[in-house]
């Protein structure tokens, strides 16, 4: 027996109860399952046991269901929240082990339920995370999920000293999306002599010099993510991902062209310090044709296949933007988090298998939600770069406190070096030395 394998039995088994248990048991508490297919078989096994059972088995730890989750139950639930511990507990259940059932309530926030429901939407078709469960219930700056496999742990081993210790390590993700590209080069004449002139009768000195510095001495861009910015992203997190938009150019995507030279060039030499993902436009959250596209687009700009995804914008649709993700050949998904709001939009900061509420089933696509966005922090929470600070931190010190993931979302404008935008440039790296493990 190994000293993290544990055996659980599911009474009444089925898709919803099997993809919650595996995710707090093996994804998130880092335990091998053994599956025991009946109560007699339970009490035969030699590692800790669970019973997900109306009655208790004896040797067992009991977690007993709510009764909901079941294939085909109420997809419009609105579970009852109390309060325990410092933690929300959703379908709870006074009078059992843990005061609730953790699997339901795992499943219910994992498996996005209420997200399929017709949930009030921005101008951009993007869910309003005022409308979520979490937000209503004001835990959406908890992990939940996480604090509810570390509590569950913690109850098993009080009654069994055999249960493992969860094996969890806190880890930092660095993300940045590049919306443009280039903030002067690589645009055609026509825009840069339009820009030009704004500029000039706006008396906007500082850009008008800056443009010319960058055209005519072939100065660096200032949204290039420069030396300063990619050391701190190297000194601070093991893994870090650039998402590239290489749509053809609308209302609401305005990157240069992949297929230009010296983007083409800067993207390549990107690749040697970030892994590369794809940041579908505004419109492929409604057309297969245009992710798959965009995708083949950039993955002959960097000559390597084009495996991660992140929705410009944010901007997606439940189920079909998953599965869109999944017919394009992504391993990753990496949208899931509000653009509105810091926290964990499906109470989690660890990545999970996505799951297909309509056809019922766990799929191999991995979600990797992200708890904080420069955008959001200035734009939609309207703070300051100090202030800033302060609310990221609390975040991170969230997810370090549950030995989590704690990715961030940062965008090449936030980043970049142009004089105007120090402030924000030093609170964004700031943010990132301090995520560093």
């Amino acid at each position: 027996m190994s000293a993290e394998e544990v055996s659980i039995w599911i009474e009444e088994p089925n898709s919803r109860a099997r993809y919650a248990a595996e995710q707090l048991f093996e994804r998130m508490l880092g335990w091998k399952v053994r599956w025991a297919d009946t109560a007699g078989a339970l009490q035969a096994a030699t590692d800790p046991c669970l019973a997900y059972s109306r009655e208790p088995v004896p040797g067992a730890f009991h977690l007993k269901p709510c009764g909901w989750l079941v294939p085909g139950a109420d997809r419009t639930v609105n579970p009852d929240v109390e309060w325990r511990v410092a933690l929300p507990q959703l379908f709870p259940m006074p009078e059992t082990a843990m005061g609730f059932d953790p699997l339901a309530a795992s499943f219910f926030l994992l498996a996005r339920v209420e997200e399929y429901n017709s949930l009030p939407c921005d101008a951009h078709g993007r869910v309003l995370t005022s409308a979520l469960h979490a937000d209503q219930h004001r835990y959406l700056h908890l992990p939940v999920v996480d604090d509810w496999a570390i509590l569950l742990a913690k109850r098993w081993r009080a009654v069994d000293p055999r249960v493992p210790e969860p094996k969890r390590a806190y880890a930092h993700v660095v993300t940045v999306d590049l919306d443009n590209g280039f903030k002067y080069k690589g645009r055609p004449l026509w825009r840069t002599l339009g820009s030009w002139a704004r500029d000039l009768f706006g008396q906007n000195g500082q850009d008008v010099l800056e443009r010319a510095r960058v055209l005519f001495r072939n100065g660096p861009d200032p949204f290039e993510l420069d030396r300063e910015v990619l050391d701190a992203f190297e000194a601070s997190a093991k893994r870090r991902i650039a998402f590239i938009l290489a749509a053809e150019r609308g209302e609401w995507d305005h990157a240069v062209p992949v297929e230009h030279p010296g983007y083409t060039a800067y993207l390549r030499s990107l690749t040697e310090h970030l892994e590369i993902g794809i940041h579908p436009s505004y419109r492929t959250s409604v057309s297969a044709y245009l992710t798959a596209n965009e995708r083949d687009r950039l993955r002959d700009a960097v000559s390597m296949p084009i495996l991660l995804s992140r929705q410009h914008f944010l901007r997606f649709a439940t189920p079909g933007t998953f599965r869109t993700a999944i017919e394009s050949g992504f391993t990753e998904e990496h949208s899931m988090g509000c653009h509105d709001r810091l926290g964990f939009r499906a109470g989690t900061c660890t990545p999970y298998a996505w799951y297909d509420l309509e056809h019922e089933r766990a799929t191999a696509l991995i979600i990797h939600p992200f708890a904080v966005m420069d955008n959001t922090l200035r734009e939609k929470l309207k703070l300051d770069p100090d202030a800033a600070v302060e609310a990221a931190r609390a975040i991170i010190d969230s997810v370090k406190r549950v030995r989590g993931t704690f990715t961030g979302l940062w965008h090449e404008s936030f980043l970049s070096s142009s004089a105007s935008n120090r402030a924000w440039r030093l609170a964004i790296l700031r943010i990132i030395r301090e995520a560093a493990p």
